[in-house]
């Protein structure tokens, strides 16, 4: 039994490593694509295309496509990011990826409520009644909480950054102006058209920053 089993022991092993291996190749590249999507969808609204009527001209159906086709991707993000602050900051960097998955499902629902408010409007339903709807407040609102999560991850990787200087100085201020934007934007609905794209750019600023990091980890660049 034991010439029998050592062999598949083995294999086993090795599928494990190929499959850690291969994934460690492709998160630099899958964590560039949700901050990515989310910029090109932030320039389709700031455009104006798609941008639904009445109540709901802060949204764009095509800018929600985007969006759910990218937001999975999210997931990844918060990962590069956690492991990259954690060569020097192990706690901060496990806080930035847990805060992360957990506000991924806030940022799901926010991309696809979108795409619903698209079709709901071409059916025929009032953007107006729509819009007021969402901006009522309800108990059932308990569940955006996890919104704040993701906002809460930005926020931990940014100060992170900034006081360990794992990543350059650049790369924590977009993480920390990239909340302020989003939060201007798509909270107060202040210059929609400028902080949506900004924010959502700076966010992407600093996951290059992150990757370029993770890729060239003994030549980063000047902080």
């Amino acid at each position: 039994m034991a010439t029998i089993e050592a062999p598949l022991q083995d294999t086993e092993r090795d599928g494990v490593a190929t499959w850690a291996a291969s994934w460690r190749r492709v998160l630099p590249a899958l964590a560039l694509i949700g901050p990515g999507s989310w910029f090109v969808a932030a320039l389709v609204r700031a455009t104006g295309i798609g941008t639904l009527d009445g109540g709901l001209d802060w949204i764009s159906g095509p800018e929600g496509l985007i969006m759910s086709l990218g937001v999975s991707f999210f997931a990844a993000t918060y990962v590069v990011l956690g492991m990259t602050i954690s060569r020097r900051a192990p706690r901060s960097g496990v806080a930035v990826t847990g805060l992360g998955l957990v506000g991924v499902t806030a940022f799901g629902g926010i991309a696809f409520f979108r795409t619903f408010m698209a079709k709901f409007t071409e059916e025929g339903l009032d953007p107006d009644a729509m819009n007021e709807a969402f901006e009522t407040t309800h108990i059932w609102d308990v569940a955006a909480i996890t919104n704040f999560a993701n906002f809460a991850a930005w926020l931990v990787a940014g100060i992170a950054i900034l006081t360990t200087r794992v990543l350059p100085r650049w790369a924590g201020v977009c993480c920390l102006g990239g909340v302020v934007s989003v939060l201007l934007a798509q909270g107060a609905y202040v210059a929609l058209e400028v902080l949506w794209p900004l924010g959502t750019a700076l966010w992407l600023a600093a996951t290059v920053g992150a990757v370029l990091d993770w890729r060239s980890p003994g030549q980063r660049l000047t902080r």
